[in-house]
Formats: structure tokens, C-alpha cells, sequence
């Protein structure tokens, strides 16, 4: 009898799913408590939202924290360590009694652990894969939408029946046991007596496989977390992804409360945000695996953006649940290319040895998008009593980051010259 031997990054990729679906988790439910938050503590829209951005804020640092800790320690006890203060600050949360007690629950510990879920594995799947290595942070990475299809309905039947409090015992509680698949994970395949997968013939193919449509490979990879921060690349890049993850934040917190103040009952609603998350799965597959393999990277985001962008329209014109669904649906697809290929140019550009930290630093665009997002829109629905403004604002940020997509150039490493070298 045969025996098929599975490489052992592929069980990584698989608890790195997971691991990621409680990102996911985390994100998605907040838009589900957050009217039921305001409604039990007497908070105004821009209060409640501004526990999310309080989180955000946590984040920025804690991202940096954990990516250096990704480059010098075990990942399997960063992952669960990480984890399990998220768990408990979300457990926590369900015995609060007073609005600021929030801040310290959902907003700090939750914060705090929720920064290693997510660049912990797209770092560690950078290392374990040469070959397919878009493919793989796409299947990864799909986890925060799966999570969006389970999460939004879940949550929202959980309060249906258990109430709020009961809801965020249950989901913490879900978590720890998720976070055991965290000791599948190993920082490098060296530490299995393995190489990167697609190692051995990559040097052959990057050298005759350099065609215009995929970003070359970096002559000299291994730049110093230094080194790529001061590269204007970086912040060409880190621009466009604060961009659209404000877009994207203003629409996952606002969305739910969007479909509640139209009269939508509270589980009809939870479907139309669960389609983002369908949409984003199928986009990943299709765009990731595909369109991005055979196009330059540049035009996918480019189109994506602008499409994401067009897609929020709908929200601005109409008010049936179809139109909801199908707007969850283009939304999820085409912002599914942002997550999977930064991190990929990021390591395409500056290489593998400081991932962790560069993707650390790179990562805080994400908590100013979440400081900015959520709390801007929730002020100004707090001013003028609608969300035409605050989506107005989302699909603005989006074609802003589009046009980032022009800027973006495989970047340089300046190679410095040993004292007494000839030139």
C-alpha cells in the first residue's frame, strides 16, 4: 500500500486557518454586540464604536511586540499566549457593569491578545512556503471571511437566546479550545530537518521565469527591518492598506446597525454582512490562486479597489435586503485581494529574515484604520443621523487606494561598500 506523505507545512497552513478564524472571530462579532453594547450601557453610536478603535489603538504597539517576538520566539506559545488574553478579555466583558470597564475588557486585553493571531501565520507561512506561497497566505487568510460566514449569524443567534452576556462567555470560551490547534506551528522547516516547500527548483525558475506580469524576485533579499521601513515602497504600501481597511472597518462595524435601523429583523440582518464573508472566500480563491499568478499583482489591487469602491454605491441607493446580499457578495470578492498580496509583495520585497517584525510594523496601518474608522463613522452618523456620509467616506478612501497602485516599484536594496573596496 502507498502512503501519501503530506508536507508538514500543509498542517500548518491548516492551524493557521483556524488560528485565524478567531481574528475573524473577534472582528466580525464586534459589529453584532455593538448594538446590543449600546443599547444595555446608554451609549451613543460614536461611543460604542469607540471601544473598537480603542482596541485598534492597543493594537499598533502590540503589532510591533508581536512580530519581533515572531522572529525570536516559539510561535506555538506567542499564538497561545496571545490567544488566551483575547478569550479572557472577551469572557471578562460579559461581567462588566459600566461603559468604561469596556475599554479595559473588549478594548485593551482583547487588543492586546489579538495582535499575534493573524501576522503570526502569515509570517510563519511565508518561511514554510517558496513555491505557492500567495496560494497558501490565501487559504490562510480566508479565515477571516470563513469566520464572517459563521461568526455574524452565530453571534447574533447567541444573544438571540442566551442574551449578550451569555453570548461573549460562549464565544471565549470556543476560543481556547481553537487556540490547542496552535501547537501544530514550527518557526522554520529547519526546525523538522525540512526545507521550504518548492525550494529546491525555485532558483531555477526565478531566474528564467522573470516575465513582466509577477513581481521579480529581490536580488538581495535579507533587508533589515531598518532597511525596509525607510524604503518610500513601504509607505506607498502602508497607505493603501490603511486606506482600504478603514473602507472595509467603516462597513463591518456600521453595516449590521445599517440593517437595524432600516427595520431588518436582528437575524435576517446578520446575513447580508455573513455574504462579505462568502464573497471574500470565492475572491481569494479565484483572484489569489489565479488572476494574480498570471496578471501583475498592481493591476489585481488596482481593480479591486476601484471595484470594492463601486460596490459600497449600492448601499447609498437602495434599501432591500437582495441588494444587501448582493452588495455583501462584490464586496467580500474584491476586497479579498488586499489581505493575501500585500503580505506577499512585502516578503517578494524585502525578503524573510525580518518578516515578522517589518509585517509588525506594517500591520499598525491596520490599528489607525480601526482608531479612524469606526469611530469617525459612528460620529459623523451621531451628527447627521444617517450612514450616506460615513459610506460616502468608505468608497473616497477606497478610489484614493487605488491610485497607489500606480506608485508601487520593486524596490532597491543600497548596497553599502566596504571601506577600500575598488569601485
Amino acid at each position: 500500500m502507498f502512503r501519501i506523505k503530506i508536507f508538514y507545512g500543509w498542517y500548518i497552513v491548516a492551524a493557521s486557518l483556524l488560528i485565524i478564524m478567531l481574528d475573524g472571530l473577534l472582528l466580525y462579532s464586534f459589529g453584532v454586540f455593538l448594538p446590543y453594547l449600546n443599547e444595555e450601557f446608554g451609549m451613543s453610536r460614536a461611543e460604542g464604536s469607540a471601544i473598537f478603535s480603542f482596541r485598534a489603538l492597543v493594537l499598533a504597539p502590540a503589532f510591533i511586540i508581536a512580530g519581533r517576538m515572531i522572529d525570536k520566539f516559539d510561535p506555538r506559545a506567542v499564538i497561545f499566549g496571545g490567544g488566551v488574553i483575547a478569550a479572557i478579555g472577551m469572557i471578562a466583558t460579559g461581567f462588566m457593569t459600566k461603559p468604561w470597564e469596556l475599554y479595559l475588557t473588549y478594548g485593551f486585553f482583547v487588543g492586546l491578545g489579538d495582535a499575534v493571531l493573524y501576522i503570526t501565520c502569515v509570517a510563519i507561512i511565508s518561511r514554510w512556503f517558496v513555491k505557492k506561497r500567495a496560494f497558501a497566505i490565501g487559504i490562510i487568510t480566508t479565515g477571516v471571511p470563513l469566520s464572517g460566514l459563521i461568526t455574524n449569524p452565530l453571534t447574533a443567534w447567541l444573544i438571540n437566546d442566551f442574551g449578550v452576556r451569555n453570548a461573549l462567555f460562549i464565544l471565549g470560551s470556543l476560543m481556547i479550545v481553537v487556540l490547542l490547534t496552535s501547537f501544530v506551528m514550527r518557526s522554520y522547516p529547519q526546525d523538522l530537518n525540512l526545507k521550504p516547500y518548492g525550494e529546491e527548483d525555485n532558483d531555477d525558475k526565478e531566474t528564467n521565469n522573470n516575465s513582466s506580469h509577477n513581481i521579480s524576485s529581490n536580488q538581495n533579499n535579507d533587508w533589515t527591518a531598518k532597511e525596509a521601513i525607510s524604503n518610500i515602497n513601504f509607505w506607498v504600501m502602508y497607505g493603501m492598506y490603511l486606506l482600504a481597511f478603514i473602507t472595509f472597518l467603516i462597513v463591518v462595524t456600521q453595516f449590521y446597525n445599517f440593517e437595524i435601523d432600516l427595520g431588518i429583523a436582528a437575524l435576517a440582518a446578520a446575513g447580508p454582512p455573513a455574504a462579505i464573508g462568502v464573497g471574500s472566500i470565492i475572491g481569494r480563491t479565484v483572484l489569489t490562486s489565479f488572476l494574480a499568478e498570471v496578471l501583475d499583482y498592481r493591476k489585481v489591487i488596482l481593480m479591486c479597489f476601484l471595484a470594492q469602491g463601486s460596490a459600497i454605491i449600492l448601499l447609498l441607493i437602495f434599501k432591500d435586503i437582495w441588494v444587501f446580499y448582493l452588495f455583501g457578495l462584490l464586496f467580500g470578492f474584491f476586497y479579498s485581494a488586499v489581505v493575501p498580496l500585500f503580505p506577499t509583495m512585502l516578503g517578494k520585497f524585502y525578503g524573510l529574515t525580518a518578516l515578522g517584525t517589518i509585517y509588525g510594523v506594517f500591520a499598525t496601518s491596520y490599528s489607525w484604520a480601526g482608531i479612524i474608522g469606526p469611530i469617525v463613522a459612528g460620529y459623523i452618523y451621531d451628527l447627521t443621523g444617517t450612514y450616506f456620509y460615513p459610506f460616502l467616506l468608505a468608497i473616497i478612501c477606497c478610489y484614493i487606494a487605488a491610485l497607489g497602485a500606480f506608485f508601487i516599484k520593486e524596490p532597491r536594496k543600497k548596497i553599502k561598500r566596504v571601506l577600500g573596496e575598488n569601485v
